[in-house]
């Protein structure tokens, strides 16, 4: 389960101190390589990561990094137990078909039938619209004022309320917007119709059949053996725990905890049909198309895409502190699981390099092609974003938000509302890339060749559709005009303020500058352009102080891509 503004994660290893627990039969060159890789990604005394690869069911790679608990230093184990987020849908999607398994639920029924009083607006979503992302349904975790109560602990019936009224952002199986609410009601639907409880139905019929002898559901007063500590990343390139959340939050989108050889047995039972049968197997395992035949890189639980003819199986995860990867490659019965408690490491980084060395894939950015500077201008503009993380824009943004080609002169630079400015590199006709980032982008002409559109996909895996933005007609943005305050004038905006619970901005005035210090990230200068409005030039944010009548600043407004009002708490 993840949110969209908070740093976003997922997995993976390090650590020339280790702790190995199976002889590997990789390649000896081939385990080096992850050897190193993951030593300099998870450094001995930091937040670690456990990871296991296997071939036909049987584990080659097996080992940890890192530090499992930093105030007891103990370090990490391959055993560790990990919360998992929202690698626990795809528990839940095979709950789900457990009892379409048994005749008890059809994949095309009204979700109305097992949840009457849900409202759905008019409309009908399915068991399948929710299984893919498919329903509408904006995600919680992304509704203004969910930072503020999902420390709380609620009813189910009281989260389903938070979030029901919303309006759908779209008919179902029109399009795709990631839903931590649509795959809440799933776990509904297994309690409603097997009268069990998700806990327990979970356990009876997927754990227990697995072997997944040390999988658990989140619960911070039971004392769970080997579970590690999880962490963000703090001040000063440090570690702190991470912000505490009330697991009845997560539920059956991302309640999960279990370890690597867990994840090996539950996917293991899996393709041996130990839990249901091959062919709903294979709707789980295929994208869902939308309407008009769109691709949605999305099955029931799992990304589904394809890299070089091979078939990726993939999903991660993100809950407050910890983050998860797994992978399955069919062809190669190759599966890879990545386990972390270190929330400010992106696994993907890793499990992407490991899965392409794996394959004997080249990972590097494409070979840039020459591109005439008469062509430069043919290009730029300005691209309506339509999405972001997965997620429709709209779900966790009120403001517009664009990406602007300009011409550099020597290059295209591409920005995006609230981002910094890269360089655009074409590597074929009409096809461009970030350098280190995975991002690609296809520009998209009209039949008299002029530019209307431009695709934009991640690379080798994307969550959910690529973005298709469309060219709008507005003004490319211009550079902010500094002006010159003294430092006693901006000395009353020092302070801290809160953008959301346990995300502090720190301000204050250093050489006659005023900096800011976002909590786990390195300080930056702010710029004045006004008595009481600041700019970042590193990337498009801007800070607004706001001052009552007596002069008395108390609160702050943060504009990075969306508006936040943030409290002053010191």
């Amino acid at each position: 389960m993840k949110k969209i503004y908070t740093s976003v994660f997922i997995l993976f290893v390090l650590s020339v101190f280790c702790n190995v627990t199976y002889s590997q039969t990789l390649s000896k060159e081939t385990t080096q390589f992850i050897d190193n890789l993951l030593n300099s990604s998870y450094p001995e005394k930091n937040p670690g990561i456990s990871i296991l690869i296997s071939e036909n069911d049987v584990p080659v790679y097996k080992k940890a990094f890192g530090m499992s608990d930093m105030e007891s230093g103990s370090k990490s184990d391959p055993e560790n137990l990990y919360a998992i987020g929202s690698m626990t849908k795809q528990f839940t999607a095979v709950g789900i078909l457990c009892l379409v398994n048994e005749g008890k639920i059809n994949l095309n029924d009204d979700i109305r039938k097992y949840i009457p009083d849900y409202n759905t607006h008019g409309k009908t979503i399915t068991i399948e619209n929710c299984l893919t992302h498919s329903s509408g349904i904006p995600s919680f975790t992304e509704l203004k004022g969910f930072d503020k109560i999902y420390d709380k602990k609620l009813s189910k019936d009281e989260i389903i309320k938070y979030f029901q009224d919303e309006e759908l952002m779209f008919d179902p199986g029109t399009d795709f917007s990631y839903s931590n609410s649509a795959f809440f009601l799933l776990g509904i639907v297994i309690e409603n119709v097997s009268g069990m409880t998700y806990e327990d139905f979970i356990q009876k019929n997927i754990f227990d059949k697995a072997g997944m002898k040390h999988s658990y559901f989140g619960n911070w007063e039971k004392k769970i053996p080997l579970f590690t500590t999880g962490y963000e990343s703090s001040d000063n390139n440090s570690y702190a725990k991470a912000s505490y959340f009330d697991w009845s939050w997560p539920f059956s989108a991302g309640n999960i905890i279990s370890s690597t050889s867990d994840l090996l047995e539950w996917n293991n039972a899996l393709v041996n049909e130990k839990l249901i049968p091959v062919s709903l197997l294979k709707k789980a395992w295929s994208p869902y198309m939308l309407a008009g035949g769109v691709n949605s890189n999305y099955g029931y639980g799992w990304n589904v895409t394809q890299l070089n003819n091979y078939t990726i199986i993939k999903h991660g995860g993100a809950i407050n502190g910890f983050l998860s990867d797994g992978i399955y490659i069919p062809e190669k019965k190759i599966y890879i699981a990545a386990l972390s408690n270190n929330s400010g490491k992106s696994p993907d980084e890793v499990t992407n390099k490991i899965l392409f060395k794996i394959l004997n894939t080249n990972d590097e950015d494409p070979v840039t092609i020459n591109l005439d500077k008469s062509a430069f201008d043919e290009y730029t503009g300005a691209f309506e974003v339509n999405r972001g993380g997965g997620r429709l824009l709209k779900n966790y943004s009120a403001e517009k938000q664009y990406r602007f080609i300009s011409n550099g002169g020597d290059s295209l630079i591409m920005s995006r509302t609230g981002g910094g400015k890269s360089g655009f590199f074409p590597y074929a006709k009409d096809k461009f890339f970030l350098k280190k980032s995975g991002k690609r982008f296809e520009f998209i002409r009209n039949s008299e060749g002029k530019i209307t559109a431009m695709e934009v996909y991640d690379y080798p895996v994307t969550l959910g559709p690529a973005d298709i933005c469309q060219k709008v007609n507005i003004e490319l943005p211009t550079e902010r005009k500094e002006i010159t305050l003294t430092a006693e004038s901006m000395k009353k905006f020092e302070g801290e303020y809160e953008l959301q619970p346990g995300f502090i901005l720190k301000f204050f005035v250093e050489n006659g500058n005023l900096y800011v210090q976002p909590t786990g990230q390195k300080t930056l200068q702010m710029h004045p352009e006004s008595e009481n409005k600041f700019f970042l030039k590193e990337v498009d944010a801007q800070a607004e102080f706001v001052q009552d009548a007596d002069g008395k600043v108390n609160s702050m407004i943060f504009t990075q891509g969306q508006k936040f009002e943030c409290k002053r708490i010191k």
